[in-house]
């Protein structure tokens, strides 16, 4: 089951591993105390329907106890990470470090790392995890089946039996201290973070007996384990969310409830606001447990950096305080997590960082994770590259590489153009000098297109990395570099009139070599008639010298590409050609890209022969006319 956080939970499991949300609820839930409660008071006009679920359905119970309890509990604001100025890196399949420079400091080593958080980042060696400090040595050995990062001087470890963030059968968390201590015995089935200051401060838990509660620093129970689920962050920003069972509300750190449980769901106080669903929509309350955002959305994220990210239907926006959308951009995905002051969020495009709502690093890469310490972590093509606040590119990422190369480079490229129900792979050998682009499509013909071919392709680049790449057939793409190893773009359909435009994503693959250029082929004829008088002779005499010559760069047979001459004429029906050249039919037609297309059918086929014969000639790029491949046609 996947939890509004994005976690998807093994089958049947009640609690989100993710974040600790109640995912299904007991039968029989364990009633608990409710206070006498008063209307929620809306502020801002919402649909009828979604008013009378609001004042008749969800009834904010905030006792004056409450209320005092709650301005007691302030918000202590959102831990502020620290990296010690290391980002992780991976090279041959192992982790180790660099510094914001991209110079690495501690050489890749380990099978798994984290982040460094409180001068220690958790890593793995074989099969268990322990800890190094900020020169690479192990501070705390490996013992661990998993981890998390360091977090106001507790870090949260796993007895059994793999990732973190997967629950099995005897599976025990527990907390170690910077010494690498267990406060306590590692006993409990689920563990969240600690949420304040080192003297005052409590962690969420899960205990053996399904119930969850708080514990102290030093491992005690800080108040009686009553709830049937908490959030995982627990008392950061202010009164922990809370779950009796049936309903979510709030309680604050003696484990008295604040805000009695009313609603379907619960997010932690962030920025002064915490966000709640009611009957599947979300809103916002206040800290006097008014909405100060209605319930609306169907999905939602909590408040940074002066916004929260909310979902309608598909798409993603962003709301200041009241709920009024900031900016007209909408987005595919977006991260809750405001840090540096820049959000990662996604569009058809890829991920990009934005500013309020608008994008200051462009949407290019595959993945991004928050920025910390200045730089943040993102993939493009199959590696971690890092980029600063600008969308520059940290180091060498890329090995020399460069989009606009000052020496002529050779380049195997691929990569697939979509449309709207197929996918079609391509592939491109490029020289690149400079802003200069020339070289090759290397089509794979087909029935449909026929192109069979090394076809040219030139393009110039602009001052943006744009280009507009040309090929002799007619084809276009309208692309950009988005890095040195990534170019993506859209193709137009190659209908005359259309609009239509199909998105395609290439990516570096390796440099050419020779076996990769295209071989001159000798030429045959750019006159039709010529052409299939000569390999009408040469079908007569079987002078598969000849008929190899007139070969096209690609050969289909039956829709499958050969590209040994033998095992064409291994395949070859030799009586049914035969009939076909004497008594055929010849079709022109053209293909997809305008160049003229010859069809020989045979119109008599063979007693024995099932299925009627079809062989393709197309006049290439450099005009001559070469034979391009055999089909079979349902008789």
């Amino acid at each position: 089951m996947k939890c509004r956080c994005g976690y998807d939970n093994p089958a049947g499991s009640k609690f989100c591993v993710g974040c600790g949300t109640r995912l299904t609820y007991p039968a029989n839930p364990i009633p608990g105390p409710i206070r006498p409660g008063v209307p929620v008071p809306v502020r801002q006009p919402i649909s009828g329907r979604t008013v009378a679920l609001v004042i008749g359905g969800a009834m904010v119970v905030l006792a004056v106890a409450g209320t005092l309890a709650w301005l007691r509990a302030r918000p202590v604001g959102r831990y502020e990470r620290n990296n010690s100025g290391l980002y992780r890196i991976k090279e041959g399949g192992k982790f180790g470090y660099m510094d914001r420079s991209g110079r690495t400091v501690i050489r890749p080593q380990f099978d798994n790392a984290l982040d460094f958080s409180e001068g220690m980042a958790g890593v793995k060696i074989g099969t268990k995890v322990g800890y190094i400090d900020t020169t690479g040595k192990v501070v705390i050995t490996p013992q661990f089946d998993d981890e998390v990062s360091f977090m106001y001087g507790r870090a949260g470890v796993k007895l059994c039996c793999g990732d973190y963030y997967e629950l099995h059968a005897g599976d025990r968390f527990g907390f170690i201290d910077p010494d690498g201590k267990l406060i306590s015995a590692p006993e409990y089935l689920w563990i969240g973070e600690f949420s304040g200051s080192r003297s005052n401060d409590y962690a969420p838990v899960k205990f053996t007996d399904g119930y969850f509660g708080f514990v102290t620093r030093s491992g005690k129970i800080a108040f009686p384990k009553t709830f049937q689920s908490v959030s995982k962050l627990g008392f950061q920003g202010g009164p922990s969310p809370a779950s009796n069972g049936r309903q979510w509300g709030y309680i604050d750190k003696s484990g008295k409830w604040v805000v009695e449980p009313q609603f379907d769901d619960a997010f932690n106080f962030s920025e002064g606001l915490g966000g709640v669903s009611v009957s599947g929509k979300w809103g916002y309350i206040d800290a006097r447990g008014k909405f100060a955002v209605n319930p609306q959305f169907d999905a939602a994220f909590n408040f940074d950096c002066g916004a929260a990210p909310v979902r309608t239907g598909a798409n993603w926006t962003l709301i200041d305080a009241k709920g009024d959308p900031i900016g007209g951009q909408t987005f595919l995905e977006i991260e809750p997590a405001c840090d540096d002051g820049l959000r990662p969020a996604r569009t058809k495009d890829g991920w990009g960082y934005v500013k309020g709502a608008s994008f200051v690093v462009r949407p290019i890469f595959d993945t991004a994770d928050s920025f910390l310490g200045g730089l943040a972590r993102v993939t493009i093509g199959d590696r971690d590259v890092y980029v600063d606040k600008t969308g520059a590119y940290v180091g060498d990422p890329f090995r020399g590489r460069a989009i606009r190369p000052g020496r002529a480079v050779q380049e195997i490229w691929e990569g697939d153009t979509t449309g709207p129900d197929w996918k079609a792979h391509e592939r491109f050998l490029l020289t690149r000098e400079g802003a200069r682009i020339k070289g090759f499509y290397l089509a794979d013909g087909s029935e449909s297109d026929l192109l069979g071919t090394f076809l040219e392709v030139s393009a110039d680049l602009n001052s943006d990395d744009s280009f507009h790449m040309i090929c002799d057939s007619g084809a276009i793409w309208n692309g950009r570099f988005l890095a040195p190893v990534i170019i993506a773009g859209t193709q137009p359909e190659a209908k005359p009139g259309s609009t239509v435009e199909f998105p395609f994503r290439l990516h570096f693959v390796r440099e050419a070599a020779t076996a990769d250029l295209p071989t001159p082929l000798p030429p045959t004829s750019s006159e039709w008639n010529v052409f299939f008088d000569s390999f009408k002779a040469a079908i007569a005499h079987r002078d598969q010298a000849a008929l190899t010559a007139m070969l096209g760069q690609t050969f289909y047979f039956q829709h499958a590409h050969i590209r040994s001459a033998d095992d064409i004429f291994r395949q070859i029906n030799w009586q049914q050609m035969d009939k076909a050249i004497k008594g055929g039919d010849v079709r022109e037609t053209k293909n997809d890209f305008g160049r003229p297309l010859q069809f020989l059918i045979d119109a008599h086929p063979c007693p024995t022969c099932t299925f009627q014969l079809k062989v393709g000639f197309l006049q290439e790029a450099d005009g001559q006319w070469r034979w391009i491949g055999i089909t079979y046609v349902d008789n």
